[in-house]
């Protein structure tokens, strides 16, 4: 069902302002739901489709994305309004990613950056975007994860991704100072803290149900819980001598979009859903990524892939004729080091929710709540043997490291 105010005049006026055509009339619209239950936890997403006719006769039929926030009574609603997420990705689309990809158009690199806005509603903080579905954009299956190809296609946008960001930040510093400071760990929000402490005792729960893991490390995963947020928080922290940028902010399998070729081989991707971008280390964009959305034996290859990342960034940087600091590839993969914690959280307590396919009920307050239900959810999320896997590698890899001591 369509919002009381979302009317053919509505829309055909957000028409003729995107197309230039104030001779469009909209014949009729309708709509369904765009994602499934538990596909989406901060927005609301409905597909719309229109019927109109342009100026010079032609009849053409269109299918848009409407994006809202989630009903105000919904568990979430103060979380996200807490850190302020809808403005945000509404002055990521109306004002910040149009001035990123114009550098990028300087350079001569005109694939597309984002989903075109048809309208940027901030009175009802909504938007309504091209759908990118009929343009054959997909995601990939966010449970089978990435192979190399497709992850190298998403730091290939990355780095480009970041590279223009730099160039803006550098050509207009106050646009980007004022709405993007706020992250996952914020020190001064509190409410992903609740989230993340959470499911971080979900994890040692699991943790405490295998003698050789919990004999291990479960005494110092339950120091860690004291200090999580600050030791995440330090973790996006950018120095004097960081590379700092305006990264994507949830960057994971289903926040890109691929474009295939006619043999059903990844030739493009696309980013979506902004509303956690925010200014720090385009290595924090890395870890999450590479966190969530790789097969294990593409992660295995993790330097390689900073490395490739690294190259791309820097010659769309050349080729953006930037001037300014640029590390060399032994700080940056030392930059990246330095923030490993990120993958102590994002590994050990994301990804099972990333890549779950279980049958327990998936609200977001189950996500981190100890109710019956929220265990009983939680629970099923280690249930994954790929998962049980990966932390059997990862608690002994990121020990040796000297992660899981207090620092």
């Amino acid at each position: 069902m369509l919002p009381s105010w979302l009317t053919e005049a509505y829309v055909q006026k957000a028409l003729q302002n995107f197309h230039k055509d104030d001779q469009l009339r909209v014949r009729k619209i309708w709509a369904k739901p765009a994602t499934e239950k538990g596909e989406n936890y901060v927005g609301v997403m409905t597909r719309i489709y229109v019927d109109f006719e342009r100026g010079d006769g032609t009849k053409l039929k269109s299918s848009y994305i409407l994006k809202q926030g989630v009903p105000s009574d919904a568990p979430q609603a103060k979380l996200f309004k807490e850190y302020d997420v809808y403005n945000r990705e509404l002055e990521m689309y109306d004002v910040v990613l149009p001035k990123m990809a114009k550098i990028l158009q300087e350079a001569n690199f005109n694939d597309k950056l984002m989903a075109e806005a048809i309208i940027v509603d901030r009175d009802r903080t909504i938007m309504i975007l091209e759908d990118l579905a009929p343009l054959r954009y997909m995601n990939a299956d966010r449970v089978k994860q990435l192979d190399m190809t497709h992850t190298k296609l998403v730091l290939d946008m990355l780095a480009k991704f970041h590279a223009a960001a730099i160039v803006l930040n550098q050509r207009e510093p106050n646009l980007l100072s004022q709405n993007y400071d706020a992250h996952f760990f914020s020190r001064s929000k509190k409410g992903y803290g609740e989230v993340f402490v959470g499911l971080f005792r979900a994890f040692i729960r699991y943790v405490n149900t295998k003698p050789n893991l919990k004999n291990r490390y479960a005494e110092k995963l339950e120091n860690i819980i004291k200090n999580l947020m600050d030791y995440a928080g330090r973790s996006v922290d950018v120095g004097e001598k960081d590379l700092k940028t305006l990264v994507h902010g949830d960057c994971w399998t289903t926040n890109v979009m691929y474009l295939y070729d006619d043999e059903g081989n990844p030739i493009t991707v696309l980013p979506i859903d902004f509303q956690f971008s925010s200014l720090t280390s385009p290595v924090v964009d890395l870890h999450y990524f590479f966190s969530t959305s790789l097969k294990t034996e593409v992660k295995d290859k993790e330097l390689e892939l900073v490395q490739y990342h690294y190259y791309g960034l820097k010659k769309t940087l050349e080729a953006l004729s930037y001037k300014g600091l640029f590390p060399s590839l032994f700080e940056y993969q030392l930059q990246f080091e330095r923030r490993r914690f990120l993958s102590v959280i994002i590994a050990n307590v994301f990804q099972p929710i990333m890549v779950y396919h279980g049958s327990e009920d998936c609200e977001f307050i189950n996500l981190y709540q100890d109710t019956p239900e929220g265990i009983k959810f939680q629970d099923s999320m280690y249930e994954n043997e790929e998962i049980q896997r990966r932390i059997e590698t990862i608690l002994p890899f990121l020990d040796a490291k000297g992660f899981l001591d207090a620092h």
